[in-house]
């Protein structure tokens, strides 16, 4: 058995208030929306079962009940369609709202850099002597005078050591002053042989003589053969008793000589043991540490008692803090343009007393290969002591300006896969994603050397979803306009690169 139930039209004023109520108020939208929810006459065929006998009416009357809400849960839900799809309708008519920027020129410009404040002068003094230290005299903190006494090492092995040498110098000045008696004894025997050798060569002289007159006497007969002979022999005895003397004086002029040598071995033994001694008592001054200029002690590692090995291990630092040296590393790109006596203002940080003006003293002229950077230093009076050795500081420096284009905030940079960009709103409020060429950073402005001609309006802070054509709307009031702010007060300089990292 079948059942056809028919549902009854839904009124026309219910169907404005409802369109009314889900906000569209365009009269083209009502008719679009009365023409899609215009109820039509539908049918429900429900089939029932075919009649039993003993079927009661109240199973009829749940049948028929079933079927009614069935056609009215229908009805509502085409309703509640109709409102969502018009709400999402609605939306999507708004336009997104975005904040635009624009370009600037800049002719000069200025980077900020850390720096590292180091003292004028700085000394780590070392024990030159090994010992005990006996006393120490100025603390951490104490200012020193140039020679005021820091410490006193008692050094007993080195005063021992003093005292061998100077014995050691002392035996080296007799043995040298024997030396030269003993040259001068030499010098006695030589003139004897020498005086030796004159006799003798007079007593040859008179035997050669006598050999000639008895020469004569022996052709007159006067005196025998023999005795011409013993004459003869004599004279031949005188001159190896010449002979004999000339090599008594050479081996006495060597022996001369010989002395002359020791004694001049005597003087360096005496100079070598002078020096050495010397050296011992220049260490016994080492005893004494000393402040080597006026400073202040900023590090103190004596103690009394401690044993204390010469070089080994450092027991005071002194500082010159009256004047500072700033060291600032200059990045590569600005190294070209800086040079001595160039303006600078350091600050610190934490202090609130404002920049110090200054101006760079000297500069190393070359970059490191490790880091791309040139050491700039600058010395600074401190008298007052507001800048404290070790410290750190931002240094300002003023630079020229020679790269052409434009620059743009660094909040409108889009960096996408294919290089940075920057979204360009037209004069239709149409997007436009537009390819540039980034050069040097300036902080909070950026140089662009190629993709934009300087009257664009760029959105700031640009997201991932923005594509080309997409109509936007400029917020009212919010274009920045021009940039006419100054560039002396940009953030510390960092280098951007095409890919859009940032070091």
């Amino acid at each position: 058995m079948s059942v056809a139930l028919l549902a009854p039209p839904i009124p026309l004023d219910r169907n404005l208030d409802q369109l009314r109520y889900s906000g569209v108020t365009s009269r083209t939208t009502l008719k679009a929306a009365l023409k899609a929810t215009r109820p039509r006459a539908q049918s429900t065929i429900v089939e029932l079962p075919p009649r039993k006998p003993k079927q009661s009416r109240f199973v009829r009357g749940a049948v028929v009940v079933a079927a009614i809400f069935v056609v009215v849960a229908s009805q509502t839900w085409k309703a509640i369609s109709f409102k969502t799809a018009s709400a999402s309708a609605e939306s999507s008519e708004v336009l997104r709202t975005v904040t635009v920027d624009r370009p600037a020129t800049a002719k000069s410009a200025s980077v900020v850099l850390p720096a590292t404040i180091r003292p004028f002068q700085v000394a780590t003094l070392y024990a030159r002597a090994s010992g005990y230290l006996a006393a120490w005299h100025h603390d951490l903190g104490e200012h020193v005078s140039t020679g005021d006494l820091l410490a006193e090492i008692a050094t007993p092995e080195l005063d021992q050591e003093v005292v061998q040498a100077e014995a050691l110098l002392r035996e080296a000045v007799a043995a040298t002053r024997q030396a030269r008696a003993e040259r001068v004894e030499a010098q006695a025997e030589l003139k004897v042989a020498e005086a030796q050798l004159v006799r003798i060569q007079a007593e040859t002289e008179l035997a050669k003589s006598q050999l000639v007159r008895r020469e004569k006497l022996l052709a007159g007969r006067s005196v025998s053969q023999e005795e011409y002979e013993t004459s003869q022999r004599q004279v031949q005895a005188r001159g190896g008793d010449v002979a004999a003397a000339e090599s008594d004086i050479v081996r006495r002029q060597t022996n001369l000589e010989t002395r002359a040598a020791i004694i001049d071995s005597r003087d360096a033994t005496v100079k070598s043991r002078q020096a050495n001694l010397d050296r011992l008592k220049e260490l016994q001054g080492f005893q004494r540490i000393v402040a080597p200029f006026d400073g202040v002690v900023t590090r103190r590692a004596a103690e009394v008692g401690m044993l204390v090995t010469a070089g080994k291990d450092p027991m005071f630092v002194v500082e010159d803090t009256s004047r500072v040296r700033v060291d600032v590393s200059v990045p590569q790109t600005y190294a070209a343009r800086t040079r001595p006596g160039g303006a600078a203002e350091i600050r610190l940080p934490e202090s609130g007393n404002g920049a110090v003006r200054g101006a760079i003293t000297r500069i190393a002229d070359s970059v490191d290969a490790a880091n791309r950077t040139m050491l700039a230093e600058i010395e600074l009076e401190n008298a007052n002591h507001q800048f404290q050795p070790g410290s750190y500081a931002q240094v300002t420096l003023a630079t020229d300006q020679v790269d052409s284009g434009w620059t743009i905030p660094t909040n409108t940079l889009a960096m996408r896969v294919e290089g940075p960009h920057v979204a360009v709103v037209d004069d239709g409020g149409r997007i436009t994603l537009r390819p540039i060429t980034l050069g040097r950073n300036l902080g909070n402005r950026v140089i662009v050397s190629d993709g934009i001609h300087g009257d664009e309006q760029l959105v700031v802070n640009p997201g991932d979803d923005l594509v080309n054509g997409l109509q936007v709307q400029i917020a009212p009031g919010k274009e920045v306009g021009r940039a006419l702010a100054t560039l002396g007060k940009t953030t510390p300089a960092k280098d951007v690169h095409a890919d859009g990292r940032t070091y």
